[in-house]
């Protein structure tokens, strides 16, 4: 257990006459130096003889209770940590996060590099140092943390909530390092509300309309419609290489690929209605579509999309993947388990809580089909 202790150093400043400052002493079981901060600023008095120095006394006391508790709090579950692993600051911590992400997908590393930019801002307002010790990251600092990002800030809800459990992913990274003796949200900590927006998706007749609709952005064109019939995320779909889609003895193309983001297994043919928007086939480690959807590119999808006269939807790269799971569950009605394996997401809980209010299985079919009558 982590022990806090105080004691009292005579003043050698002419001004402090006659005053001791506080200097503090706190250890654990397994620290090989003791740690021990000073407070040259909290100062009593030697004889506290009129009512002035016994006033300044007793604010002197509540000063260092206060100072105690937070550093209980600070060093929290140190004696279960190594204590010779070195600190590290916040600001450090978020820069080595962006690092330790530049072998995962791209969209991940920009995840994290708009953590840090908001974390700088939100230091700032509040009055933070970014280049403190990644201890002094205590519960208080979560929840202004949670409060900023939504009710100081135009972000999305979806954007707080992602934000807010980077920075849980980053401080646990730290824990696992030795850095952080005690991290807050490890425990009952209050996220941000995903508040369930609309997730936009087309119909088949939109498809239709897009696929008759030309565009000088062929590549997006047939990207986009791609992921219509495939359901393959984006970041996915523009890493795409020829040996992603091998062609067997019947000449059935099939997709084979771990995605980047979950790091699952992907495995299907590719049916016709897809294979029509595939160009002519290259080497094996040629992209098929060597595009990015960024802004610009987004915005010519939105421009093409109003052509085809769909004017009350706003489209995005992503609604490719929405499209694809309405097709499987309100056409098709397949169940939330196979279209789960055909996103490629890890646990058929992450289906259904993204597109469960599409799927149109029936219960009394289902029910009837086992037992009968």
């Amino acid at each position: 257990m982590v022990t806090v202790s105080t004691t009292l150093v005579p003043s050698e400043a002419k001004k402090r006459k006659g005053q001791k400052w506080v200097k503090f002493y706190i250890n654990s079981p397994n620290w090989t130096k003791t740690k021990r901060p000073t407070h040259t600023d909290i100062t009593f008095w030697n004889r506290a003889d009129t009512p002035e120095k016994k006033s300044h006394n007793e604010r002197s006391k509540k000063l260092v209770a206060k100072l105690t508790k937070e550093y209980e709090e600070l060093y929290k579950g140190a004696e279960y940590q190594n204590g010779s692993q070195g600190q590290i600051t916040l600001i450090a911590q978020l820069e080595e996060m962006i690092d330790l992400k530049k072998d995962k997908s791209s969209s991940a590393v920009n995840g994290y590099n708009n953590l840090l930019k908001a974390m700088k801002r939100f230091c700032k307002d509040k009055g933070y140092n970014i280049k403190m010790d990644v201890n002094r990251v205590n519960i208080e600092f979560v929840d202004k943390w949670r409060l900023w990002l939504t009710t100081e800030n135009a972000y999305k809800s979806s954007t707080s909530r992602k934000y807010f459990g980077l920075l849980g992913t980053t401080l646990k990274q730290a824990k696992k390092y030795g850095r952080l003796y005690n991290n807050p949200y490890d425990g009952d900590v209050e996220y941000p509300k995903d508040d369930d927006t609309e997730r936009v998706y087309l119909t088949p007749d939109e498809v239709f309309a897009l696929q008759n609709t030309p565009t000088k952005y062929d590549v997006m064109k047939n990207a986009f419609l791609f992921m219509c019939y495939t359901g393959i995320r984006q970041g996915d779909c523009t890493k795409l290489t020829w040996g992603d889609l091998p062609v067997n003895g019947d000449g059935d193309i099939t997709i084979n690929v771990r995605t980047q983001k979950a790091k699952t297994k992907i495995f299907f043919k590719i049916r016709k209605g897809a294979r029509k928007f595939l160009p002519e086939r290259k080497g094996d480690a040629d992209l098929i579509f060597p595009i990015k959807f960024d802004n610009p590119v987004n915005k010519n999808l939105r421009y093409w999309a109003l052509e085809a006269g769909i004017k009350e939807k706003h489209i995005t790269a992503h609604t490719a993947r929405h499209t694809f799971a309405y097709f499987m569950l309100s056409e098709n009605n397949t169940s939330l388990y196979i279209v789960s394996k055909l996103l490629g997401h890890k646990k058929v809980s992450t289906t259904e809580d993204n597109y469960g209010h599409l799927s149109n299985e029936n219960i009394e079919d289902a029910m009837q089909m086992a037992f009968g009558e």
